[in-house]
């Protein structure tokens, strides 16, 4: 499992809980975006992103969603805020 992106991100992580600080979060269209889409992910109970500290609370079915893809998807939207904050073109991450 390669999380290299999305680990320096990770600020707290309990099974079914995971809190991620990012920089791009700070942008509201960015946060919105983030929000919205990561509702659409089968399993993901709730989500809530606050621009003002730049961070996402996830909370999560792990019986549905397991750490391998949990990981996955967290990889995937890490690499995605990295390059919109560097000004970047990027895809948004679908799951």
């Amino acid at each position: 499992m390669k999380a290299l992106h999305l680990l320096k991100y990770v600020r707290s992580f309990v099974d079914g809980r995971v809190r991620i600080r990012h920089p791009a979060l700070h942008d509201a269209s960015v946060a919105a975006l983030a929000e919205a889409r990561m509702k659409t992910i089968a399993g993901v109970a709730s989500v809530e992103c606050n621009p003002v500290s730049g961070s996402v609370l996830i909370t999560y079915d792990s019986k549905i969603i397991p750490k391998d893809r949990l990981f996955a998807i967290g990889e995937a939207w890490a690499v995605y805020l990295d390059k919109v904050k560097t000004g970047k073109a990027a895809d948004v991450p679908e799951f």
